[in-house]
């Protein structure tokens, strides 16, 4: 399962993108010149100290530089003619009866054949198309809001867009009439199922760039210091309901992917909502997890038993990599832990390389193809991660050369000349 989705926009013709693109170079001259938004802001999954670089390479042309921002800007000035997206309005009401709840249906759950109108039963791998009738549609339009307008002002200078993406953020997360509780009970739900799934908190994972784009906010007058507090604190209380609710403690205890991911955005959120007493518990007990999902040759034992199991363990591995970057915050230097047996996530990255590099044939089950996406997204993250130029190359040699999104391309750059 992917947790990034951007909008499809169709290309303009190649003078409109040329004008575009000058317009683009113009005003990121301008912005660098702009004192206010000079400061280093402290980003939790990107670099803050790498946007000077950033906007410096936009005013020199720099060509990858330049197409982010041109994607990013058209996906905003696309945001800039939607209203304000927000849980409350549409879709079914969950079991709760609060529309403020967020409500979304389990991906991999279909009508029973033998038993149409019975509970639903898992079919691994297959996603019901029904499940975008749910709030997910929507936590996935304000997310690709947010991730296109702030960027765009930040680079731009132009406050439609930061004026735009203050007005996302209060519908979504503060205004009493529209605010989405600070939980996903009741996430993934399965039809004719009176469970819930622990697999909903994966779903909040799908806002984790916002809290890096309310970060850059603030630096916007329009973005004051009430609402910025406020949304800090929204996701202390999200992170305490992942800790205390029973749903949240169940999903803590998976041994895959799921468990992996609890912790990154259990410690992002912690971070941002400056509860580091939090973040550090979780990263405590990051290398008894690495310990027990990696095998003595690499493999991850509870991705393999999955349809697609090359797809979850490149998944699982980018998750790992997102805490130990995580923890680089508060000094945890988990890139460097070793098993005595030299279990570690390096061991796992590397056992999957001539599998995702096509040199060798994957083993195990894997209904279709592996996702390069999610393989271009799993080396740059190591690249940046365990310092390794080897990576990157390995990035720019997967068919296709596919990149990781505008975003991640702008606020979270490979190391100049990679």
């Amino acid at each position: 399962m992917e947790f990034y989705i951007m909008n499809t926009i169709q290309k303009p013709p190649l003078l409109k993108r040329s004008l575009i693109s000058l317009l683009i170079l113009v005003s990121a001259c301008t912005f660098a010149q702009d004192p206010k938004n000079n400061s280093t802001p402290n980003l939790l999954l990107g670099q803050g100290d790498q946007l000077i670089r950033v906007k410096a390479g936009l005013e020199a042309g720099v060509p990858h530089f330049v197409t982010a921002l041109n994607d990013i800007v058209q996906n905003a000035d696309t945001a800039l003619e939607q209203a304000a997206v927000n849980v409350v309005d549409e879709g079914a009401l969950p079991p709760s009866g609060d529309p403020h709840d967020y409500y979304s249906y389990s991906p991999y759950w279909w009508p029973d054949p033998v038993n149409p109108n019975g509970p639903y039963i898992w079919r691994d791998g297959e996603v019901n198309p029904d499940r975008y009738t749910s709030d997910i549609s929507r936590i996935e339009t304000m997310v690709s809001r947010v991730t296109a307008l702030v960027p765009a002002w930040y680079f731009t200078n132009d406050e439609r867009y930061a004026e735009s993406a203050a007005e996302q953020l209060r519908t979504w997360f503060l205004d009493p009439a529209t605010k989405m509780n600070p939980n996903v009970k009741f996430g993934q739900k399965r039809r004719g199922h009176n469970y819930n799934s622990p697999s909903g908190v994966l779903e909040a994972w799908r806002m984790r760039w916002v809290i890096d784009c309310a970060i850059l906010l603030e630096s916007y007058e329009g973005w004051t210091e009430k609402d910025a507090n406020a949304l800090r604190t929204w996701f202390g209380q999200f992170a305490n309901w992942m800790v205390d609710s029973p749903t949240g403690i169940e999903e803590a205890m998976q041994p895959n992917n799921h468990g992996s991911w609890y912790n990154a955005q259990l410690i992002l959120y912690a971070l941002y909502g400056e509860n580091l007493d939090l973040a550090r518990k979780q990263l405590d007990d990051m290398p008894a997890r690495i310990f027990a999902q990696v095998f003595i040759d690499g493999r991850q034992p509870q991705e393999l038993i999955r349809t697609r199991s090359l797809n979850y363990s490149i998944y699982n591995a980018r998750a790992l990599i997102t805490v130990a970057r995580l923890g680089q915050h508060l000094n945890y230097d988990l890139f460097a832990y070793r098993s005595l047996e030299g279990r570690s996530i390096k061991l796992a990255v590397d056992y999957m390389t001539p599998f995702i590099s096509g040199d060798e044939e994957w083993p195990i089950t894997q209904i279709r193809p592996h996702s390069n996406g999610s393989a271009a997204q799993l080396y740059w993250q190591a690249a940046k991660g365990f310092q390794d130029r080897e990576y990157a190359k390995l990035l720019r040699e997967l068919p296709e050369s596919p990149l990781p999104s505008s975003i991640v391309q702008l606020l979270d750059p490979l190391p100049e000349d990679w």
